[in-house]
């Protein structure tokens, strides 16, 4: 009889660990899906393929993402305007296609960007920068 419950218990905790290791694959390969980003960030142009930067305003949500199968990496830099001295911080991704960061206002200091205030993005992948800007009204 131990042998059997041996057989299970084992296969039970291959079961757990292939299920963990698929929804931590999953979890990172896109941003949030529990947010309604408010603004997403992803030019059609050639030098701004490979990048996607997702906003959401409401706790200052600034999530980058590699969208593209070339080996470059995934760069935004976000800068809070009209502020002296202001706050900047920067993103790269390089753990490859369909991966992301994040930062929120939670993680402290200058990811916590002032409200009422313009926030400019500067992303890249491959290419030219490419430029964003919105109002930070949350």
């Amino acid at each position: 009889m131990k042998p059997r419950i041996g057989r299970i218990l084992a296969g039970a905790t291959a079961l757990a660990a292939a299920a963990l290791m698929m929804s931590g694959a999953t979890a990172s390969a896109q941003p949030d899906p529990g947010i309604d980003w408010d603004h997403i960030f992803n030019p059609n142009s050639p030098t701004g393929s490979g990048v996607r930067v997702y906003v959401e305003e409401y706790g200052d949500i600034v999530t980058v993402c590699d969208s593209a199968k070339d080996g470059k990496s995934a760069t935004a830099v976000v800068t809070d305007l009209g502020y002296s001295p202001s706050r900047e911080y920067s993103m790269t991704v390089s753990s490859g296609y369909g991966t992301c960061k994040t930062h929120r206002a939670s993680d402290g200091g200058k990811y916590n960007l002032h409200e009422k205030n313009y926030v400019a993005i500067t992303y890249w992948a491959k290419g030219e920068d490419n430029y964003a800007e919105f109002y930070n009204d949350h």
